[in-house]
């Protein structure tokens, strides 16, 4: 009877995981629908993110690691190229980075890390973790044990040359240069297929496009061949689009409309491409212009054209670009309306969306036509613009060297750190077993010596913190003031000095040969460097936040990050009234330290605390301090207290204040202390 009743359970049971693995795999039969149908490019990205969602509620109802993230990846990848989605975003790809760490996938943690570089890459926002995620992305790919897979060869190239284009964007065309040539010695070790052919062609594109920058105009040309040649690229026009942009800047117009025809020739164009169909029809009106076409009328029509289709698809960047191409045009056949339309609009759009090479054509275009002091004023934010972008240029040199030099430091001293914690955890364990039955002995009759001792000692220390004090006052005060004089002596007298006589020079109508005026020109921007670097210094010497903090402030500041290392707890200074430190009398401040010391001692001997936040402000005529830890608290209602408490109050009473304790078992402690505290002055 037994054992029958045994194989009717056995039965049931079986039964039971045959139904849960049938739902189960209906479920996933669901998901993979979901997804497949999200990745189908031929509907609308609305429509493909709807399916997303449903893969993505389904994965979460089932709630397998695996199956949610790469449902998470493939929702996150359709949200990345639209800025309203950045936060949801940013929120589905941490969530997946936590997935991958714990599903130990070094392989899908660099696929979102390179997910996490392109959203930062594509908003144009904090170029600093687009580096830093790509470079994760390029590390992890790096596994060996997937190097020599075509995932592995793949993700390498595609992620490098996702990180040339940053560079480029970030104007660091030398460095844009090396990482594709890496991105390219990677793709040439995979073997002939048309994934790896196609991130060929585009990182030829791409390098095509840094000489292009760089001037090196035949260069840029055969690598723009190259990228034609390589692989089976669905849609090669913008490649000969940027071959004929540099036939332009070579002054080969006759190429130029050799190419745009050609391409013209496709009937359909305007209805598959309409943005390439523009941007043909725009860059042809302005090589007739520079070729000095007499057709003003064919030229006005085909800019106007573009124009209007930029305008109806929304591109912005276009319609910057053509409404600055525009107003050369006008400009030249001296159509003032249409320049001054074209100039403010160029500008209007080129600020938008912060593309400075196109803001600046406007403003340059904007100084000459209006009059002289609107002109002037947009003379000089062409000038400051253009030394702004210079600066940032220069920042942005070896960016990514940086960051991957830091992280790598940041992960030694993380693995340094975690080995030296364990070795000193390991002695501090030994030794507290060892002595912690003779230290339980002794602690009552030590803390009473203790409390002798801390009493005799407090006269004998305050006199001295008090001059300290004093002395570290009248140090800093000096060094502030004479910084301050140096730097305004500096601003106030060099560059003034400086700034009139290039300005006066500036206006000089200089005649003579061409090497004469080129220097003369030179000299000037000389003394433009001179001023900006005159101006720097004086800023930074005028600068008042490493001298802004009271000495109090800095002596509490002291103590708390000493504690800290020996507690292992977190600080934080919170100063709500401004000028509260100020206002603390001299003879106040020395047992108001105490009175944080002794709070802090108390924290690191029994709360087992780690973040302890001390809190200053000042109502009328009174100073209140809150001593606040997330420890594990204890009975307050209890009416023992230990002897740091009973210090504590004693000092407050000392002051005439008033002391409040709050805590509860696992919610932390409290103190509150309000002392009467008149403002200085």
């Amino acid at each position: 009877m037994h054992k029958l009743l045994s194989i009717i359970a056995l039965w049931i049971i079986s039964f039971g995981l045959y139904a849960q693995d049938a739902t189960l795999k209906k479920q996933l039969d669901s998901i993979n629908k979901w997804r497949n149908l999200a990745s189908n490019k031929e509907v609308s990205l609305k429509t493909r993110i709807s399916f997303a969602n449903k893969a993505v509620r389904l994965s979460n109802k089932i709630a397998v690691d695996s199956t949610i993230l790469n449902s998470n990846n493939l929702l996150a990848d359709l949200y990345l190229y639209d800025v309203k989605y950045f936060n949801e975003t940013k929120k589905i790809l941490n969530k997946n980075l936590k997935l991958a760490h714990k599903l130990k996938d070094s392989f899908a943690a660099g696929h979102v890390n390179y997910l996490l570089g392109c959203l930062y890459h594509n908003n144009r926002i904090k170029s600093d973790s687009s580096y830093y995620h790509y470079y994760n992305a390029l590390k992890l790919f790096k596994n060996k044990k997937r190097k020599k897979t075509s995932n592995y060869i793949l993700s390498q190239s595609n992620t490098l040359l996702s990180l040339a284009y940053l560079q480029k964007d970030d104007q660091d065309y030398i460095g844009s240069q090396s990482t594709i040539i890496q991105g390219i010695n990677v793709v040439l070790t995979c073997q002939e297929n048309e994934a790896c052919l196609t991130i060929l062609s585009y990182l030829y594109e791409l390098l095509g496009l840094n000489l292009d920058h760089l001037k090196e105009y035949e260069k840029a040309i055969e690598y723009y061949q190259k990228a034609l040649q390589v692989g089976n690229r669905p849609n090669t026009i913008y490649t000969k689009i940027n071959i004929a942009v540099v036939y332009k800047e070579i002054g080969n117009y006759q190429k130029v409309f050799e190419i745009y025809n050609k391409l013209l020739e496709n009937k359909t164009l305007f209805k598959t491409d309409p943005a390439s169909y523009a941007t043909i029809l725009n860059n042809m009106a302005y090589t007739m212009y520079l070729n000095k076409d007499k057709n003003i009328t064919k030229i006005d029509a085909l800019f106007t054209k573009a124009h209007n289709i930029f305008n109806d698809l929304n591109l912005k960047y276009e319609l910057a670009a053509s409404c600055n191409d525009m107003s050369d045009f006008y400009a030249a056949i001296n159509w003032k309306d249409k320049v001054l339309f074209y100039s403010e609009k160029g500008y209007k759009i080129s600020k938008g969306i912060y593309e400075y090479e196109e803001q600046l054509r406007a403003l340059k275009q904007l100084s000459k036509i209006k009059d002289d002091k609107e002109g002037k004023a947009y003379l000089y934010e062409y000038i400051r613009l253009s030394d702004s972008l210079i600066a940032t240029e220069r920042a942005n040199r070896n960016k990514f060297a940086r960051i991957q030099f830091e992280t790598n430091q940041y992960i030694k001293e993380t693995k340094r750190l975690s080995t030296q914690n364990i070795l000193i955890s390991t002695i501090a364990a030994s030794v507290i077993l060892s002595l912690g039955l003779l230290f339980f002995v002794k602690q009552q009759r030590s803390k009473n010596n203790k409390l002798v001792f801390e009493s005799e000692q407090q006269l004998a220390n305050q006199e001295i913190y008090n001059l300290l004090l004093n002395q570290q006052t009248k140090l800093e005060e000096g060094r502030l003031l004479e910084r301050h004089r140096i730097a305004e002596d500096m601003h106030d007298g060099i560059l003034s000095h400086l700034f009139g006589t290039r300005m006066g020079m500036g206006f000089l109508d200089i005649k003579g040969d061409e090497t004469t005026l080129k220097q003369y020109n030179a000299f000037i921007k000389e003394l433009q460097k001179v001023e900006e670097e005159i101006r720097d210094v004086s800023h930074e010497l005028k600068q008042d936040k490493i001298f802004s903090k009271n000495n109090f402030e800095t002596i509490l500041e002291q103590f708390l990050d000493q504690q800290s290392l020996l507690g292992g707890f977190n600080y934080s200074i919170v100063v709500e009234t401004p000028s509260v430190f100020q206002n603390i009398q001299d003879t106040n401040k020395v047992v108001i330290y105490r009175i944080i010391q002794e709070s802090v001692q108390n924290i690191i001997k029994h709360a087992k605390a780690k973040q302890i936040t001390v809190s200053f402000n000042q109502k009328e005529n009174t100073l209140n301090i809150a001593i606040k830890d997330n420890g594990i608290g204890f009975n307050s209602n209890k009416k023992y207290q230990g002897i740091g408490l009973k210090n504590i109050k004693s000092r407050v009473s000392k002051l005439q204040g008033t002391f409040n304790l709050q805590s509860k078992i696992n919610k932390g402690t409290t103190i509150n202390i309000s002392i009467p505290n008149p403002k200085n002055g």
